[in-house]
């Protein structure tokens, strides 16, 4: 058996995302060679891209045997775990890789998004910061410090690294509706639903958006868009919650059938005039 070469093989089929295959050709490996790093590391990566969680930490771990300081295997095992809803044991990962290879920053950045999971805000900003320091230009890096900005309630600097994730990636359509959904909380509607916008034409099918976006249209009184905007969003994902249950708050607030947001704008206009008149 030549080893070189069905490694090679495998992990063209990877590549490719022929990810049935490619786990069969690794198993072969693996079944003359248990304790191949490089087959098993690999072999944990198909896994985890399949959905196979457990699968995938059973060979991380036996690479790991093979070779304990490996860095990018330990925040491989990191990753499955966040997906495991581990959140304390990715974290022992990913901080075992950083004390192998300081200088990390793939690490640093799944660490900062553990250390929001666990709402350890001040240390998730601290890790994408030293990301960032460390010459990591990966928007996602930005976005997550954004999104620990955000917890700390520092609008405008989330703002700005948002702002940063968008010139480094254009086409980031998450960055988007992140800072749109910024732009809201700091009152900015009407940008805050350009955004959206844009986060909609780069994503057509982003549902977390089209909910995001009606709820500033509500705000915004424009109440026949923001119904039309959580349609939206249920249609491309059934089960959005939140879609519901804002849409159901803006048909409450449109009032009776057949009463347009124009004429509910119109009467709280009205109403406003009359209070301040009394």
């Amino acid at each position: 058996m030549n080893v070189t070469k069905l490694l090679s093989e495998a992990s063209n089929l990877h590549q490719a995302g022929r990810l049935a295959e490619a786990k069969t050709l690794y198993q072969k490996i693996i079944a003359k060679y248990p304790k191949n790093f490089e087959a098993r590391n690999l072999l944990g990566a198909v896994c985890f891209a399949r959905g196979e969680y457990e699968e995938a930490i059973r060979q991380i771990d036996a690479a790991l045997r093979a070779d304990p300081n490996a860095a990018f295997a330990h925040n491989n095992r990191g990753r499955i775990l966040v997906n495991l809803q581990k959140l304390d044991e990715s974290l022992t990962s990913f901080d075992r890789a950083i004390s192998l290879q300081p200088n990390y920053p793939e690490a640093l950045i799944n660490r900062g998004n553990a250390l929001r999971g666990v709402k350890r805000f001040n240390d998730a900003l601290a890790s994408f910061e030293r990301a960032i320091a460390l010459g990591a230009h990966y928007a996602e890096a930005f976005c997550g410090r954004g999104l620990s900005l955000q917890e700390l309630n520092r609008w405008e600097e989330a703002l700005a690294s948002y702002e940063r994730a968008i010139a480094l990636k254009p086409d980031f359509a998450e960055a988007y509706n992140l800072r749109a959904l910024t732009l809201r909380g700091l009152r900015r509607l009407d940008e805050a639903i350009a955004s959206f916008d844009r986060a909609i034409a780069l994503r057509p099918d982003y549902a977390a958006a089209f909910t995001n976006r009606g709820t500033a249209l509500h705000e915004l009184m424009r109440l026949d868009e923001a119904l039309a905007s959580f349609d939206r969003a249920i249609a491309l994902s059934p089960a959005n919650a939140a879609a519901y249950n804002n849409r159901s708050a803006t048909l409450e607030r449109v009032g009776p059938p057949g009463r347009s947001a124009g004429e509910l704008r119109a009467s709280d206009r009205a109403k406003r005039r009359l209070r301040r008149s009394i």
